[in-house]
């Protein structure tokens, strides 16, 4: 059976099999549902209940978890904490373990996968956990981390809160400094548009021999569609889905200008590179080597920076469009399962996890913008000794930033999406030609009927 599992892991590579898993989602939780019914509670041969945590993250991110682990259970001496980190296909994996009832106590989670679970129950309500709890508040933490995570089915409104927020994920522009000041460029300014940003991307884009293949690009992206481009949509007053997630949204004008202009700085103006011109080359690692002179990108892409960069870098915010500057706000956390055999141990786990130490050990990594506001404004995160030199660009978007509207079938919409616009980025198609002929086919996922609506989270519940 683990054979046949595994072999059908990796047949999900092709694109009819995984949309087969998309819709075969439904089904494999109403298994898990039965199966959990003959699960046993687990407790190891000394009688400790036994919590399995499921994580993915890098080595450095896992080797603070693990000394987090040590400390709570040299504070919780009944309680063991079993880590099953996947740092690879971490979904695949977790959907699988609930087919086989083998669903982890607690599970890491982020905002946009979150709907998927919330709509089946998998997760539990840490409403009133967190209500009783005399170490944590809702007020801890940025009001948007912390409404990334709440659900309200349909018809009846009931609301959970299905996890919480360990840190928040948004986009910045890292840019070189020394090159901005080399070609004599004024620095980013969180006024700076559209516009301004075009013309430092001209400006630093470098074809000495004017073969049409730059030696250095103005500007590149980090490579994980949707989030690459929605800025730019968002920036420019668009949106994918409709606020009640049923209607595809962004054959809209306002959506295709900044698709259009996303699309240009690769085919237009040619300032950043095409997938193939990076030579196989990771964007951290072409900004490293002065072969970008920006690059737009998250919190994770600082260690790195912080440890190899020879040259001096800062961060700006994301350019401002017709709408403002817009990014992504979406947020990672703690989930409990609700079929837990042990929701005290889980939920103190995850309290202890979301505590000011817990989360300014992460900080201090440079990995994460913090969830907790006393842990995003202190020296853990600011770090004025360090670069970047204005981390408090990171908290300043999460004002402004737009929480993405996610949906339980995300994975099946965002694959769809995505092959129609690659012809767009290679230059071979305009967004709204592209869009349009998938358009009927978008709108289908949408509105199959398996599932409770996701309602927009009202404002001003934590005020």
């Amino acid at each position: 059976m683990p054979q046949l599992l595994t072999h059908w892991v990796t047949c999900l590579n092709t694109e009819s099999l995984k949309t087969y898993y998309y819709r075969l989602i439904p089904g494999l939780v109403v298994c898990f549902v039965m199966l959990l019914s003959l699960t046993g509670c687990q407790k190891d041969t000394s009688g400790k209940a036994v919590i399995r945590f499921s994580t993915w993250g890098s080595a450095e991110e896992m080797a603070v978890v693990k000394s987090l682990i040590n400390e709570f259970e040299a504070n919780h001496p009944t309680v063991s904490v079993e880590m099953i980190h996947i740092p690879e296909n971490y979904y695949q994996k977790l959907h699988l373990m609930i087919a086989g009832g083998n669903v982890p106590d607690v599970m890491f989670t982020n905002s946009i996968s979150f709907p998927i679970y919330a709509t089946h129950g998998i997760f539990a309500d840490l409403t009133p956990w967190l209500e009783k709890s005399t170490a944590l508040a809702a007020g801890d933490f940025f009001t948007p981390a912390l409404e990334a995570f709440y659900w309200a089915n349909q018809p009846d409104q009931t609301e959970i809160l299905g996890a919480l927020p360990r840190d928040v994920s948004n986009l910045v522009v890292f840019y070189n400094r020394t090159l901005f000041k080399k070609q004599g460029l004024a620095l980013p300014t969180n006024t700076w548009d559209w516009q301004t940003f075009l013309i430092a991307a001209q400006r630093l884009t470098v074809d000495a021999n004017n073969d049409g293949h730059p030696e250095r690009f103005g500007v590149s992206f980090f490579r994980k569609p949707p989030l690459t481009w929605m800025p730019f949509v968002w920036s420019a007053g668009g949106q994918m889905l409709s606020e009640d997630r049923t209607q595809f949204t962004l054959t809209e004008p306002v959506a295709l200008e900044g698709l259009t202009f996303y699309s240009d700085l690769r085919n237009r103006y040619h300032v950043a590179p095409r997938q193939i011109e990076s030579g196989g080359a990771t964007m951290s690692q072409l900004f490293l080597q002065q072969k970008l002179g920006m690059m737009i990108s998250g919190r994770w892409s600082v260690p790195f920076l912080r440890q190899k960069a020879t040259f001096d870098w800062d961060v700006a915010p994301f350019p401002s469009g017709q709408e403002g500057s817009k990014v992504g706000i979406d947020a990672s956390g703690y989930a409990m399962a609700s079929s837990t055999p042990h929701p005290e141990a889980s939920w103190a786990f995850i309290e202890f996890m979301s505590s000011p130490k817990a989360m300014a050990k992460f900080t201090q990594s440079g990995l994460i913008v913090p969830a907790r506001m006393d842990v995003a404004k202190s020296s853990a995160f600011l770090a004025e000794n360090q670069l970047p030199a204005h981390s408090g660009v990171f908290l300043e978007t999460i004002d402004s930033g737009v929480p993405t509207r996610s949906h339980p079938r995300w994975n099946e919409l965002s694959e769809e999406v995505q092959l129609a616009l690659d012809p767009v980025w290679d230059g071979q198609a305009e967004p709204g030609e592209a869009l349009l002929a998938v358009q009927d086919k978008i709108q289908r996922i949408l509105t199959v009927d398996d599932h409770p609506r996701l309602e927009t989270k009202k404002a001003g519940r934590h005020e």
